[in-house]
């Protein structure tokens, strides 16, 4: 990790939102907060290289911020909408916790500001294989649960287009139940409006090379019979089908089948 790989990620995070520095050295799998410290309070470009939006993971803004302490952050990260309670910042709104880049998108941890685009993510069309409507208060728990998900280091991760901030779709790894086996699985619902244009594809590719340094033997994606297009994506991944299964879906039986790869 060195400046261009923080100067980098900082220039990811949109307006309205900020990092930690364990968030930064989380992503880049090192432990040496004092080195982004370093890295930030060398950095002469305050906006090309926005290092206010840095704070610590209790949300605290640094006394000793080189553009004009604490007082000057607070005004930067005010006027760009972040949200604070007294004098810290509410992370469980505003926080940015990358996890994947790709060529046009990148994965984040889903925080609750997002809840509102998710709301307008999972309609109809695109929950149609769930064979019910996701009311707003469906789509909070779906988030809590995913929330739980990344304490244990797995989840529904956010996919953002990177030229808009705009929340396109959720991928990520989970752990499910087939018949007689737990499973890692590869799950992704995107918005109707991005299908057909590879993302999908693009962030799973991400996914199954994490896997494949996490030392994961095998991933599996569990789609609906007539789900096609996740079908598509799951054979583009070289996943071929092993099995299937009825699925017991709100009082409702649903075929599902199992695919996977070997890693």
């Amino acid at each position: 990790m060195d400046k261009i790989d923080v100067y980098n990620y900082l220039r990811l995070i949109p307006k309205g939102m900020v990092t930690t520095y364990k968030d930064i050295c989380d992503f880049y799998n090192n432990k040496a907060y004092q080195a982004v410290g370093k890295i930030l309070h060398n950095n002469d470009e305050q906006f090309i290289n926005p290092c206010y939006k840095v704070v610590n993971k209790k949300g605290e803004l640094s006394f000793n911020y080189k553009f004009g302490g604490i007082e000057k952050q607070k005004e930067l990260l005010l006027n760009d909408n972040v949200l604070f309670i007294d004098n810290k910042v509410d992370l469980s709104k505003c926080e940015f916790k990358l996890k994947f880049i790709t060529e046009r998108l990148y994965l984040r941890e889903l925080n609750e500001s997002d809840i509102i685009s998710l709301i307008e993510m999972m309609n109809d069309e695109v929950m149609y294989y769930y064979e019910h409507h996701f009311t707003k208060e469906d789509v909070i728990e779906w988030f809590n649960k995913q929330k739980l998900r990344y304490k244990t280091g797995f989840g529904l991760l956010g996919c953002f287009l990177k030229e808009n901030n705009k929340l396109i779709g959720q991928i990520g790894l989970t752990i499910q139940n087939i018949p007689n086996k737990e499973v890692i699985e590869l799950g992704y619902i995107f918005n109707n409006l991005y299908w057909h244009q590879g993302y999908c594809y693009e962030a799973s590719q991400a996914l199954i090379n994490y896997a494949i340094k996490k030392g994961y033997k095998e991933i599996y994606s569990i789609i609906k019979y007539n789900n096609y297009a996740s079908q598509k994506v799951a054979l583009r991944n070289k996943m071929n089908k092993i099995s299937e299964f009825i699925k017991i879906y709100k009082g409702k039986e649903m075929l599902h089948y199992v695919y996977r790869v070997e890693l």
